[in-house]
């Protein structure tokens, strides 16, 4: 029997399957991104993926989120939440007008942006569909930095149910660059090679984020390192406003 998903569809799918299994111990970031916005109606969610983070800050009654990506087939899988309005658009160039409340980028979602200028159109963009006063909110992981090479080695096999249960091995890469990291994934089944592709993560310090902001409009207000309580403190969250 084929596996019953279309090539273009097999990214999103294992999407969902990687971070079912491999962000247990992250999911803390959804309470406190639910806590973050609670006084925020209107939120723009970059980089949102299936809607791991924007599903559940829509499901507040009275809350709007526009949920951005440039994945058609993860923002297919998005949940059908009332309040979450899914938009394949580029962070670089948003297809929105001003009067969000607030902008959010988890999870290290800002680290795919290759270079200063495309990080800094990003910026720039969450800038304008921002009032002057409303906030932006970055999230990012300084384990980019220091993670050494390695070979091929298999890092998840469990069974995906979207394919009717067949068990699912990943295999992993790292090829350090001195500003990024490299991470070719491979994903296959007893069956064959299911896909293959190639992340590359800007490092922390390549970011470069405090200049960045003020340049874009935004003032700094503070980092937090981590979600709380001790959580995953190798994660840096930038909270800035929107200059006057």
């Amino acid at each position: 029997m084929e596996n019953p998903v279309r090539q273009d569809g097999w990214e999103a799918l294992l999407y969902d399957w990687h971070n079912e299994h491999l962000l247990r111990n992250q999911r803390h970031d959804i309470a406190y991104w639910l806590g973050l916005t609670a006084s925020r109606d209107r939120i723009l969610v970059l980089g949102a993926g299936t809607g791991r983070v924007a599903a559940p800050l829509a499901e507040r009654p009275g809350h709007r989120v526009m949920a951005v990506d440039l994945s058609r087939a993860r923002l297919a899988r998005m949940p059908r939440t009332r309040g979450l309005h899914p938009v394949c658009a580029d962070m670089r160039r948003l297809p929105l007008s001003a009067g969000q409340d607030a902008v959010v980028v988890p999870y290290s979602t800002f680290q795919l942006l290759r270079t200063p200028t495309e990080r800094e159109l990003a910026l720039r963009e969450a800038a304008r569909v921002l009032p002057p006063g409303r906030t932006l909110h970055i999230d990012v992981s300084g384990n980019f930095d220091t993670r050494e090479k390695s070979d091929w080695r298999l890092t998840l096999a469990e069974p995906c149910p979207a394919l009717g249960g067949q068990r699912v091995e990943e295999w992993e890469r790292l090829r350090p660059r001195p500003n990024h990291l490299l991470i070719d994934k491979l994903f296959r089944t007893e069956r064959g090679e299911l896909t293959r592709l190639t992340e590359r993560w800007s490092h922390l310090r390549a970011l470069d984020l405090e200049p960045a902001l003020d340049r874009a409009g935004f003032t700094l207000d503070h980092i937090d390192h981590g979600y709380g309580n001790g959580i995953s403190p190798h994660r840096s969250i930038y909270h800035a406003h929107r200059k006057n």
